[in-house]
Order: C-alpha cells, then sequence, then structure tokens
C-alpha cells in the first residue's frame, strides 16, 4: 500500500472512531396563572404551551412547571438538575411567564406583601454560572408591578448584565406587561413566537439571532402597546455575542401555525388555533 494511502486510512479509521456530540437545547418553562397568595393571570400557561411547541420543532429537552408545580424550590431544583445535563456545545433556556417583581419573577408561592417566594435574577445568575452550556438564555413575559412592592435592584442589574447570559425580558423595570385581551398569549410572548417562527429573520440566513429577535419584538411590542396607549418596551441585559444564534431553522421549515394552545377564560381551559402563524 502506498504509504499516503497508508496514512489517510488511519486518519479516517481515527475519526470514525470518535464519538461526535450532537448540540443539544435544554429548556425549563414555567407558566403561572393561578398564584396561591397573589392575583391570578388568564394566559401564562398558554403561552409556556405556545413556546414549547417552538422549541419541540427543535427536538430540544422540554422541562414544564406550571401552577402549584412552580414553586421557588422545585424551580430551582428542575434548573439545576435540567441544565448540570448541557455540555459547551448545548444551549439551555428559561421560560417564564407570570408576575414579576422589580428584581426577579415570582414564584407560585409567592408572599403578598414581600419578596418570600420570589426568584432574584441574582439566584438565576447562580444558576447559569453553574452551567456549562455555550448559549444561555432566558426570555420572560412578566409584569414588573402587578401590586407588588417595589424593591431597588440596580446593582442586580449591574451584576445581571456582567454575565454569560442574554436576560430578554418583556418590559422594562419600571413597566406593566400586557396580556392581550382576546388571547391567546401575552403581547411579548405573541410577538416573539412569530420571531422565533421566522419573522425576525431580517437577512434571511434561516438562523433567528439575538439582535434580530430583539430588534423584532421590540418594535412589535412597543408599537402595539403604544396603540392603547400604554408604555411597555422589552428590554435585554446580558454579556453575550449579539449574533448569538437563538434558533437555527437551517434544517428544519420555518412553522406556518402552532397547532393549539391552552388557554383560560374565566376558570375554563379551551383549546384555540395560534392566531399569529395561520
Amino acid at each position: 500500500m502506498n504509504p499516503l494511502k497508508g496514512i489517510i486510512v488511519l486518519l479516517l479509521l481515527l475519526f470514525s472512531s470518535i464519538e461526535i456530540k450532537a448540540q443539544n437545547t435544554y429548556v425549563v418553562s414555567v407558566g403561572i396563572a393561578d398564584y396561591q397568595n397573589i392575583n391570578d393571570l388568564t394566559f401564562t400557561e398558554a403561552d409556556v404551551a405556545t413556546f414549547n411547541q417552538i422549541m419541540a420543532q427543535h427536538d430540544a429537552d422540554i422541562t414544564t412547571l406550571t401552577g402549584i408545580q412552580a414553586t421557588h424550590a422545585n424551580i430551582l431544583k428542575t434548573v439545576r438538575s435540567v441544565f448540570a445535563k448541557a455540555t459547551p456545545a448545548d444551549a439551555v433556556i428559561f421560560f417564564f411567564s407570570g408576575h414579576g417583581y422589580e428584581g426577579g419573577f415570582c414564584c407560585y408561592d409567592m408572599q403578598a406583601n414581600s419578596h418570600l417566594g420570589g426568584m432574584s435574577y441574582q439566584e438565576m445568575q447562580i444558576l447559569f454560572r453553574n452551567c456549562r452550556a455555550g448559549r444561555k438564555m432566558v426570555f420572560a413575559d412578566a409584569c414588573f408591578s402587578g401590586g407588588l412592592s417595589k424593591q431597588r435592584t440596580q446593582l442586580q442589574v449591574q451584576a445581571v448584565s456582567n454575565n454569560d447570559v442574554m436576560f430578554f425580558l418583556s418590559s422594562r423595570l419600571d413597566e406593566t406587561s400586557l396580556e392581550l385581551p382576546q388571547g391567546p398569549n401575552g403581547l411579548y410572548t405573541y410577538f416573539l413566537a412569530q420571531g422565533l417562527c421566522g419573522a425576525a429573520d431580517v437577512n434571511n440566513d434561516r438562523i433567528i439571532s439575538a439582535s434580530e429577535i430583539y430588534n423584532f419584538v421590540s418594535a412589535k411590542v412597543s408599537s402595539w402597546a403604544s396603540q392603547i396607549p400604554h408604555n411597555q418596551h422589552p428590554t435585554i441585559w446580558g454579556k453575550f455575542d449579539q449574533g448569538m444564534s437563538v434558533l437555527d431553522w437551517r434544517q428544519r421549515k420555518y412553522l406556518k401555525k402552532l397547532d393549539v394552545v391552552i388557554v383560560k377564560n374565566n376558570g375554563v381551559r379551551q383549546r384555540r388555533v395560534h392566531p399569529s402563524l395561520t
């Protein structure tokens, strides 16, 4: 055998024996409509269903917590467990829909007159810091007032801004986040779904980047809210590449519609076709 051919054969055998690990996406989705101690919401579990349907198209590993499952302790436990699976080649996503306060998210057992039962951004930062994933993202459709007391959070905001996590939130610290009057989602999730399913892909490369999803959702939400009129401006924090891939559709077809989502209307659960993609 020619020595050069022999070397090539050996190299081929070597590379064929190396296991090439596929990139995985790990998602923890939390939606809370019925709270234990504070006022309820309407379309939060529908928001989770919408987001999960999109991520399922990408074979994501999805763990969902709703209602009474979404206590402070259980969310922390679940995020630690799921995100521990990730390698540097993977992505992890935390999606939240529910009440928020100036400094974090309201878990199911959030107390009415204190921040007990709330998950602060600092707690989220610690969870992500211990995660090896190469891409780390938070999407949150959360109202930052909801009758809850305000908290000074400038130090928390600065801490988050220096972390390697993309926090994409539905409104500024002093704004509330709208639910669409007739559903099926919160205003932010409604346009997030559109953007992730291709509407945000302005350069037509079939990759939804961090800057593309922010620019699309921010413009749509603020424009729609201003017609009410209402001030709602999605905001993005963190230390990350603006061109970071949020969702890659190159090997898949864009979703034309989401099958159904679960909504809540006067306590009755219904099934409804998502109108934004039909």
